[in-house]
């Protein structure tokens, strides 16, 4: 089958979910930053309702994926006002034009794009948590039309698969989609979503700094070498790390922009982020905690406890969906995810401390410059001007490694070279968001931007 019709529908359509459904909130958003967050909140809707068609013992196919596409893309036009209203703001004329900077930029990122989309849709599967985990059940789904397929329960493979079937339903869910939309190996969703991640991090850093300096640290964002590698193979990290990070910086842009309805959104992203990875609701509690004083200060303390308690049980519904509904009631076999606890050691979780630093955030190979640029403006922006503000981001980066810290701690199976590693991936977009932001980049943007007035046309 020819992919590129439905392939095109499906984006169409979950693009204009995700639109929608900003609209139907009420959210005030740069327009240039609207494609690329409506199409994440689109993929993550559209995985939900085609796996509730599963629950409902609808079999799965291309057909039931276009009208669940349809489904999703209508249902927020029930708020028509706040929609309209929405749409008729992007249809404004365009204001932003390109310096010669900003294309180089474009050229040298779009080149680099296309090699992850090259890559995503002719190289096969490769990963052996993804040949033995996500991509065999998608194969196997799109056989039998029902994710409860012979790969949980085929006497044959128990003990051979890996764990990522069962804490990884966002990326197994689009790895079916898209093979059932006709790609030989599925995971081109992969470089969609690093683009749309990529496009959302240049966006904000263009809304903090000069562009010039914005497009710097953007293509030392999208050349991090670990990043780069996982934009365009089948794994869940890159997934989480998009809708993680956006979260966390939805909840920044809020506060910073006196913009409540933004909170709202994040909720989706930080529930698109337990839906990627089971840990991610540990990781999501500790941030949302971390974050109530800055709501509070925002606005009151009505309104933190409120998007705490709503953010809370969205993202354990999504949760609970797939570990608890789906586990209990209709999949035959259980994960051993008891076995793999073995509780809490000081010494253990001093060493997880240890090995991360040393083993992985000091590794120029995986990282490049990212820590090292994170460090040197942190203290040179504390030395020169006595602030390490902004401090939401900061504050996130430091949940991302506590979370790690303990689930690295307490679950036999989180290596540190490994899972701990990837889950860093939630990081680096915070990195470089935060060195944009700070009092240093800031004056230098300043005195770029005088510059750039006083010099001769």
């Amino acid at each position: 089958m020819n992919p590129t019709l439905p392939f095109v529908m499906t984006l169409i359509l979950q693009l204009i979910c995700g639109m929608a459904t900003i609209g139907a909130l009420r959210v005030h958003m740069q327009r240039s930053l609207v494609m690329p967050v409506a199409l994440l909140v689109g993929m993550f809707l559209h995985t939900l309702a085609f796996f509730v068609c599963d629950l409902v013992h609808i079999p799965l196919s291309v057909q039931t994926l276009l009208i669940c596409g349809l489904l999703i893309a209508t249902v927020p036009h029930i708020w028509w006002k706040s929609v309209s209203q929405f749409y008729s703001q992007l249809l404004t004329k365009p204001t932003w034009t390109l310096t010669l900077y900003d294309v180089v930029t474009l050229g040298v990122v779009g080149y680099v794009a296309f090699i992850a989309v090259w890559a995503s849709w002719y190289w096969p599967v490769t990963p052996f948590d993804a040949m033995a985990g996500i991509d065999l059940v998608a194969k196997q789904t799109v056989e039998e039309g029902t994710i409860v397929n012979r790969v949980f329960t085929d006497v044959s493979l128990a003990g051979q698969l890996s764990n990522q079937p069962f804490y990884a339903p966002f990326a197994m869910l689009l790895q079916v989609m898209y093979r059932m939309i006709g790609f030989l190996n599925g995971q081109i969703w992969v470089s969609i979503v690093s683009i749309c991640l990529g496009w959302t991090i240049w966006i904000l850093l263009r809304r903090l700094v000069h562009p010039f300096i914005a497009d710097v640290l953007w293509v030392l964002y999208v050349l991090t070498p670990e990043m780069l590698g996982y934009s365009y193979i089948v794994q869940t990290d890159m997934l989480n790390a998009a809708y993680f990070s956006t979260a966390a910086l939805l909840i920044w842009y809020a506060v910073a922009n006196d913009q409540r309805q933004t909170l709202w959104l994040s909720t989706i992203f930080l529930a698109g982020a337990c839906w990627s990875r089971s840990e991610s609701i540990l990781l999501v509690a500790i941030g949302v905690a971390a974050s109530l004083v800055f709501i509070a200060k925002a606005w009151n303390w009505k309104t933190a406890i409120s998007y705490s308690a709503i953010t809370g049980l969205v993202c354990f519904l999504v949760f609970a969906l797939w570990h608890l509904l789906f586990f209990n009631v209709y999949l035959p076999v259980h994960p051993s995810t008891s076995e793999q606890l073995i509780g809490f050691d000081v010494g253990r979780f001093a060493n997880v401390v240890s090995e991360t630093f040393t083993n992985v955030v000091a590794t120029t190979g995986l990282w490049a410059g990212s820590f090292l640029i994170f460090a040197s403006v942190f203290v040179i922006n504390l030395a020169m001007k006595r602030s390490i503000k902004p401090l939401l981001p900061l504050v996130w980066i430091v949940c991302v490694f506590v979370g790690l810290w303990i689930v690295g701690t307490i679950f036999s199976a989180a290596i540190v070279e490994q899972t701990l590693r990837r889950g860093i991936f939630k990081v680096i977009p915070l990195l470089f968001v935060y060195v944009a932001g700070t009092e240093l980049m800031q004056h230098a943007s300043r005195r770029l931007t005088q510059w750039e007035a006083g010099r001769p046309s």
